[in-house]
């Protein structure tokens, strides 16, 4: 079996409550149904990341917002129901990696939290503060672990690559970023090298942009830190996004073969070959039961006597 890789992932997510979460999924789902899917997908993401043997001396730090004793309680409900446990990042123990650690997005929270100008500032405050729980773990608990790289996930992305994950923390144990790339032209992950600089390698994203991957690739270009690149992700924001999710689901339960070619185009076409060959190799096994079951619940997936199937009422116009 392979050894733990250490480092740090963060997962930056705003507390899935109705009329603020997803909210461009309510015309489809409703408020309550785009909030349940919300925190179906986070679930999802919070579960595999913890069974992930690979990532067992892992430090995981749930980035959140609003950053508020509000928003620490509404996720600490979460991991609670998930029977996982929640540290305050205050009060890191020799315990800290066996579940995860709560840290408050930086000041100035609000509803587009993960989508405004700023989230640049907010990535660069999270990398800090984990370098920091880093330095702090290392000391309280003995390991052979001094692996300092951070990646960074969203919780739009249930279907975890978790080789990739692991694949961005080693590579960033070697001073070389590693990004996945979304398929609407963002980034689902970004794995940081203890030597990129905090204070520059988000300044000049173009942020809910369709360049937004290719002006994170350029900071990290003009900080010098080299970089590689990984399977594409799926985000799951508009609800042409949910049917392809619940596509691949099913693909993957019942052996259905969707056309899966319409949609967004690949912006990063436009990038080197390499590139692009790397982000049509699409990873769809996680299992994501927890999406799975919400889909199923709020009826975007039939499962009945005759099987497994997308609700037609859902898909039309």
């Amino acid at each position: 079996m392979s050894a733990p890789v250490g480092g740090a992932v963060c997962v930056f997510a705003k507390c899935p409550i109705p009329g603020q979460s997803k909210t461009r999924l309510a015309p489809m789902l409703g408020e309550d149904g785009a909030a349940s899917l919300a925190t179906a997908m986070l679930s999802d993401i919070l579960v595999s990341l913890t069974a992930c043997v690979r990532l067992k001396e892992t430090l995981k730090v749930l980035v959140y917002a609003p950053g508020s004793s509000e928003g620490e309680a509404y996720m600490k409900s979460i991991l609670q129901c998930l029977n996982l446990s929640a540290t305050s990042c205050s009060e890191v123990s020799s315990r800290v990696l066996d579940g995860w650690v709560l840290l408050p997005m930086a000041s100035g929270a609000s509803k587009a939290d993960l989508t405004s100008s700023s989230l640049g500032s907010k990535l660069e405050d999270a990398l800090e503060k984990t370098r920091n729980l880093l330095e702090r773990v290392h000391k309280i608990i003995a390991t052979q672990q001094s692996n300092e790289a951070v990646v960074f996930l969203g919780m739009d992305a249930p279907e975890l690559p978790l080789e990739e994950i692991v694949h961005g923390l080693q590579t960033s144990s070697r001073t070389i970023a590693h990004m996945c790339p979304a398929d609407d032209g963002g980034y689902g992950m970004l794995s940081v090298p203890r030597n990129a600089p905090s204070s520059q390698i988000f300044q000049g994203v173009r942020w809910s942009n369709s360049l937004t991957a290719v002006s994170q690739l350029k900071s990290l270009s003009d900080c010098c830190i080299d970089i590689s690149i990984g399977k594409m992700m799926n985000d799951v924001d508009e609800p042409e996004d949910v049917i392809r999710l619940a596509k691949r689901l099913i693909r993957s339960r019942d052996d259905i073969q969707y056309d899966d070619s319409e949609g967004k185009e690949d912006i990063l076409n436009s990038l080197s070959s390499k590139i692009g060959s790397a982000i049509r190799d699409r990873d769809t096994s996680n299992a994501c039961l927890h999406t799975w079951e919400a889909l199923i619940d709020l009826k975007v997936i039939s499962n009945t006597s005759d099987g497994i199937c997308l609700n037609n009422s859902r898909i039309a116009p």
